[in-house]
């Protein structure tokens, strides 16, 4: 990234970023918690939460309205080289990968020079960023909710396992 003169941009929520991040990495979500109280967007929230929140640990979440200015403050040339990147590559509620929709809204910004990471941050291995911050592994900061503490049992099977 650095040989090539790319800037990562993480695009992953906020939630996620705080479980592990790449140190230097610029932060700007493409999705953000939807905080509207209204009774049908509270009807949707009991559904995801009922269908797919309490399994992964996702907020109830919308687009970003201002994702494409945001971007504009901490990259303000157009010209510069950005790797795009998020969690898992594929989130189904925009219907395509994160990451790829986020570098055409650039591209239509003006953004000249985009690239992404295919698959997303899950699929990284413990040594391919230079410095990884925050209290999971990288490829871990996507799973939350129920699947987290099957995660966390698998990893101690494992581990056990390997002792053996």
């Amino acid at each position: 990234m650095k040989s090539e003169g790319y800037v990562l941009l993480d695009i992953m929520p906020e939630w996620e970023r705080e479980k592990a991040r790449v140190s230097g990495s610029l932060h700007v979500p493409l999705f953000a918690e939807d905080r509207d109280n209204s009774p049908l967007t509270l009807l949707k929230k009991w559904v995801h939460f009922g269908y797919t929140g309490l399994w992964t640990g996702q907020f109830f979440a919308m687009n970003n309205p201002q994702f494409l200015q945001q971007v504009e403050m901490e990259v303000p040339d157009k010209g510069t080289k950005v790797l795009v990147a998020c969690g898992e590559g594929l989130r189904s509620n925009c219907g395509s990968y994160k990451s790829m929709v986020a570098a055409s809204k650039l591209q239509e910004g003006g953004c000249s020079n985009l690239g992404w990471l295919t698959g997303g941050f899950n699929r990284a291995k413990d040594n391919d960023f230079l410095g990884v911050e925050g209290t999971e592994k990288l490829q871990y900061a996507t799973i939350g909710g129920m699947s987290y503490y099957f995660l966390q049992l698998l990893l101690l099977l494992q581990a056990v396992g390997k002792k053996e």
